[in-house]
């Protein structure tokens, strides 16, 4: 009995230490602002994960379909649709179908979201990876 009380206490400590964000994950939504910190390619070989230039880019996808970027990923997209839960199709006029399809994943426990093109499709290897 008393192992049990002083393992509940411990546990407790350590609760009692830990923010409220680090508890709780985000959840599986897109809507909102995420900051592009790397991106990943590879050439014929194993790729890498490389940081983001200039720092503190930002992407935010608003209700009803709105999406703003403030630097050089997708700059020329205003709009956006989901496509299925791990599709999003980006309106863009430059392309010859008229849009972009990226495929995508949020981890929530690290609270991140990657992003990766399938039409057009990257050969390379390509990923994109944003911090709530």
């Amino acid at each position: 009995m008393k192992k049990l009380l002083f393992l509940s206490l411990i546990l407790l400590i350590l609760i009692s230490n830990c923010k409220k964000s680090d508890l709780v994950p985000i959840d599986k939504n897109l809507i909102g602002k995420w900051t592009y910190t790397e991106y990943y390619y590879s050439i014929a070989g194993p790729g890498e994960w490389h940081p983001v230039e200039p720092a503190n880019q930002t992407i935010e996808f608003k209700p009803g379909g709105s999406f703003i970027s403030s630097e050089s990923f997708l700059k020329t997209v205003t709009k956006f649709e989901m496509v299925d839960s791990a599709t999003i199709k980006f309106q863009l006029a430059s392309t010859s179908s008229g849009y972009i399809l990226m495929g995508y994943s949020i981890n929530t426990a690290q609270r991140e979201l990657y992003m990766y093109p399938i039409s057009p499709m990257c050969y390379e290897g390509c990923n994109n990876k944003f911090k709530r």
